[in-house]
């Protein structure tokens, strides 16, 4: 029986046994195989049942130990292998967090660190901040700010010593033949990221297309950028953009199948049977020590291997957790949060990331009648934001008034309803008032209300048939348009966008610079789901950027909290309370304190830094 056939045999086999809630012990894992070679508003208190924010992780005594395999779960189909596609942010893949790397990414001894690391952070966020990162696949980074030419200068000096890993039973692997990686590998990376019309660069930062790229050393790259783009460009080059091999790319035109998966990262992808199950080992020849704790020093990664399992339904996600098939799970709500800790009180738990459960509802402003300020502005004073709050959302979580979460790291951004510099006309917008709605409706020319659609998925409806009965009182039919999530996608797309109202994903923390959902990068950025184009915006945006480097990360945070006081004043989009979130995982995944994205969009990269006790699963009969 072929090993394909294998894991969709397995497969079957285990979410057929999760959904009859089997609860009997489960075998421990054997290893994969090795190849031979290689707010806010008013942010309401907290309520008793919510757990408070993690303390840091104390350290652990024990000392690491190689082997084991870690399974997860996943609740979308891995769709993408090749970071450069606009349609997914490196990292956005699972896939590409194990196998690959970008230039510089999330530091890991600036966390937790199994107690051993700085605690600058929690890393339950995409947290981009450049003093939590370090550099990967470039050793050092350095950039420059030329304001007489508004010319900024990125040199990145590549590490040495890092080799592409290699499958001897995949062909493009064995093509590239886990070679060393060479200062030339990335220059032509840097050149497709640029260059090539379906790159998430070139799609979200137009004014990096084509821009100077030159070895200007053995190791050495020098890039030259306007200066309002110096800090997107530093951001984003360094970790959207994860290197693939150009002679993969040479052959098959991208590497955008998991059989040309080839990678400098600590796994190698070996086998994936699409909505079912995806095989990584360790890559042999990884470069990367551990850096703190009582391994430090020692060969990364410690596990043998990591299983990712997709699962859409939740229910049996939950049942994997419970009965010992996967070792950790996030995104749980406040509901299966308590009664896991009831069934299984050895399970161990962080708050997660605030950024999951927050989609908005965004207008396409460049139609009728949502070209009407005022007709934006009725429907959020139609949206009854605190009762969606307490109903659907149990009391717990936030109402959002930026297009960003309050989050660690950039508390600078932030601006809640109750903040005193927060203008009037802002705070009457969190406010439910359906009677000044309908009159905002009657000066802009529909006192008799009209009809408009959303675009959402079936996941979607019982939220949006309570938004529909909320805007009925005012007068607005709303029709819920219920699509694939594939049709989603495809209508949403720059140079279609064929909706009225939809949610959409919101902007990582860490993208505030860009302002992607008022406006900047322009139409077709693909983020700009309402459709901004506010000459006032993009001339903010510009200073920002410029501010950056001139006057500091934290003043530009201010520049942008204050634009944010006229953005929120259009109302280009709806804010959905976000979901209380956690995270749950066994107590024999060491060295593990709930990290969700070291970096930024690095979901599953922390896999790299814990290790597993399989003598602990056993004694806990599992």
């Amino acid at each position: 029986m072929s090993k394909k056939i294998q894991w969709m045999v397995l497969s079957g086999l285990m979410l057929l046994s999760l959904v009859m809630a089997a609860c009997g012990p489960a075998a421990t894992p054997t290893s994969p195989t090795t190849p031979a070679t290689p707010t806010t508003p008013a942010t309401p208190a907290t309520p008793a049942a919510e757990k408070p924010q993690q303390e840091a992780a104390k350290p652990t005594v024990e000392v690491p130990k190689y082997g084991g395999a870690i399974t997860l779960s996943i609740a979308t189909d891995l769709q993408y292998f090749d970071s450069q596609w606009y349609l997914n942010t490196a990292g956005s893949t699972p896939a590409l967090n194990l196998t690959n790397q970008g230039l510089w990414q999330g530091d890991w001894t600036k966390g937790p660190a199994g107690g051993y690391g700085t605690s600058e952070t929690d890393w339950s966020d995409s947290y981009d901040l450049f003093v939590l990162k370090t550099g990967y696949l470039a050793e050092n980074i350095k950039w420059t700010a030329d304001y007489g030419k508004s010319e900024g200068t990125i040199v990145y000096q590549i590490r040495q010593g890092v080799r592409w890993g290699l499958n001897p039973n995949l062909e493009a692997s064995r093509l590239v033949g886990g070679r060393a990686l060479t200062t030339d590998d990335v220059i032509s990376e840097l050149k497709r990221a640029t260059t090539w019309s379906r790159a998430y660069l070139y799609s979200t930062l137009p004014e990096l297309r084509n821009i100077p790229i030159t070895k200007t050393g053995p190791w050495e790259i020098t890039l030259k950028v306007p200066l309002s783009s110096l800090y997107a460009g530093l951001a984003r080059i360094g970790d959207a953009m994860y290197l693939h091999p150009p002679e993969v790319i040479a052959k098959y035109g991208d590497a955008n199948r998991w059989s040309n998966s080839v990678g400098t990262g600590p796994f190698i992808l070996t086998d994936f049977v699409p909505a079912s199950a995806a095989v990584f080992v360790r890559n042999p020849n990884y470069w990367m020590k551990d850096p703190v704790g009582p391994g430090k020093g020692n060969q990364l990664p410690y596990l043998d291997g990591v299983r990712v399992l997709i699962i859409p339904d939740k229910s049996t996600e939950l049942a994997a957790l419970r009965t010992g098939k996967i070792d950790r799970l996030t995104n749980i709500t406040w509901e299966d949060a308590a009664q896991l800790r009831k069934t299984n009180p050895a399970l161990k738990e962080a708050p997660g990331s605030l950024m999951s459960g927050i989609a908005p509802i965004y207008i396409k402003t460049t139609i009728k009648p949502f070209t009407d300020v005022r007709v934006r502005r009725a429907m959020m004073m139609a949206t009854d934001l605190e009762k969606i709050r307490q109903t659907l959302n149990g009391g717990f979580g936030q109402i959002l008034t930026t297009p960003y979460p309050r989050v660690r790291g950039y508390e600078a951004l932030s601006l809640g309803i109750d903040d005193p510099e927060m203008p009037a006309s802002v705070k009457e917008l969190y406010i439910y008032n359906p009677e000044k709605a309908k009159q905002l409706l009657k000066e802009a020319g529909y006192q008799n209300g009209f009809k408009t659609s959303v675009l959402i998925a079936s996941t979607d409806v019982d939220y949006y048939s309570v938004i529909k009965d909320m805007w009925a009182k005012v007068g607005i039919d709303l029709v819920l348009d219920v699509r694939e999530s594939g049709v989603i996608t495809n209508l949403r797309a720059p140079g279609l966008r064929d909706y009225q109202l939809m949610p959409g994903p919101h902007s990582p923390v860490p993208t505030w610079y860009m302002g992607q959902q008022i406006g900047g990068g322009g139409l077709d950025n693909p983020n700009n789901y309402s459709q901004v184009n506010d000459p006032y915006i993009n001339e903010k945006l510009v200073e920002i950027n410029t501010a950056i480097f001139t006057k500091g990360e934290a003043v530009a945070m201010g520049m942008m909290r204050e634009l944010m006081k006229y953005v929120l004043d259009q109302a280009y989009a709806i804010p959905r309370p976000r979901y209380a979130l956690f995270n749950m995982w066994r107590p024999w995944v060491k060295n593990y304190s709930g990290e969700h994205s070291v970096g930024y969009y690095d979901f599953i990269g922390w896999t790299q830094w814990v290790w597993y006790d399989a003598a602990l699963k056993k004694s806990m009969g599992y």
